[in-house]
């Protein structure tokens, strides 16, 4: 009981913790400080994203591509916890969900309004779930919510 509580103040905490630090003021505008992006590595998608006239910045595109790796990472430790079964299945898949959630939240402060709010969605939908999940359903809950507003962020980090 006192785990199926914690697992699901987990994703609140974590989120709160996360936009404690925010600001309502958009700093990073006019120019990255100096040495951001000295230090990171070309990728390989920047000078096919160059010709785009509403492209991402370099920073937005590593948090897509961080998002869409923590997504399907926490997916696969969703998939190690639905094999432990009832009931303890139930409480570990909550957790994990959860455990993606917030990670997720990290990503979502990135100059791209879209982009933000498409891992919000995300995020949303993995807590919905172990929300779902925490309370020991019968069968499994459907993953096609958090299907499509995963493929909207693969979307919106294409398309921008």
């Amino acid at each position: 009981m006192r785990s199926v509580r914690l697992a699901l103040l987990a994703p609140a905490a974590v989120a709160m913790i996360v936009m404690s630090g925010c600001t309502d003021g958009d700093d990073t505008t006019a120019a990255e400080p100096a040495g951001s992006s000295a230090s990171a590595p070309a990728t390989p998608s920047a000078p096919s994203a160059s010709p785009t006239p509403a492209g991402l910045d370099a920073a937005t595109r590593t948090t897509c591509a961080a998002a869409d790796k923590d997504v399907t990472a926490a997916l696969k430790e969703v998939a190690s916890a639905e094999k432990i079964g009832p009931p303890a299945g139930h409480s570990a898949v909550s957790a994990q969900y959860s455990a993606g959630a917030a990670t997720l939240y990290t990503h979502a402060f990135t100059s791209s309004d879209e982009v933000n709010a498409a891992v919000k969605d995300v995020a949303t939908e993995m807590s919905d779930l172990a929300d779902t999940w925490a309370k020991a359903p019968k069968k499994a809950p459907s993953k096609a919510d958090l299907t499509a507003a995963r493929d909207k962020l693969k979307a919106t980090c294409a398309a921008a």
